[in-house]
């Protein structure tokens, strides 16, 4: 998918720099402030920016390595699936952020140190589906019985900075590599913005490890 391809908002991964976004799409700080509604920004995708989240440059101080690793090819073909009467849970562990959202909403479905990890008859399908859209980074979706297209709820277009963590971004807004191939449009998506991931553009968790947004925040 190329940019000019793309029907509103976009975000292009640039060479070991930011990301930068084009069209109406809302950017929220880590304090939830919004910081732009449209145009054309840059954001820091270093973690090293004094003016998150936008980029400063700092990225060339530093020297910055930004390489793109993640997989660029079909989600179906990375999903596995978990299938009960009255809900099919799919999960894609290649972009998983592990903000932890599943197995502390409902550990009787998400069960850590277990195999299968995932039981779709754990908890009532409501409940399921409720902890499924709170996954951030869209590795957790479902479907209903009889359609295999995961359900999605509509969300507005938009960038969201979370604290000490990635960028959440919702509504399907293209993510396109520096190299110019489009990432498969999600709902949800997390983007590492602490600039250590193992699996860029997207987040996998390195966070963790010490990144601080808003800096000084207790």
């Amino acid at each position: 998918m190329s940019r000019e391809a793309a029907d509103g908002p976009t975000i292009t991964v640039t060479e070991n720099g930011p990301y930068m976004l084009e069209g109406a799409a809302e950017v929220r700080d880590a304090k939830a402030a919004t910081v732009s509604e449209a145009g054309k920004v840059f954001l820091c995708r270093c973690g090293r920016s004094s003016n998150k989240p936008f980029c400063d440059g700092t990225h060339k101080k530093v020297g910055f390595e930004g390489t793109e690793t993640a997989d660029t090819g079909p989600i179906a073909e990375r999903r596995d699936d978990y299938e009960a009467a009255e809900v099919t849970i799919h999960d894609d562990r290649s972009v998983c952020a592990h903000a932890g959202e599943c197995t502390d909403r409902t550990p009787s479905v998400w069960r850590l140190n277990t195999e299968p990890w995932i039981n779709p008859t754990g908890a009532p399908t409501e409940e399921i589906k409720s902890t499924i859209r709170h996954c951030p980074s869209g590795a957790l979706t479902y479907s209903e019985p009889g359609s295999g297209e995961p359900a999605e709820e509509p969300m507005s277009q938009a960038v969201k900075a979370s604290v000490d963590g990635p960028y959440h971004v919702r509504g399907g807004i293209p993510v396109i590599s520096a190299g110019g191939e489009g990432y498969e449009v999600r709902n949800r998506q997390t983007l590492c913005r602490c600039g250590g991931s193992s699996n860029k553009p997207f987040c996998d968790g390195t966070h963790w490890k010490g990144f601080k947004d808003p800096q000084g925040d207790a």
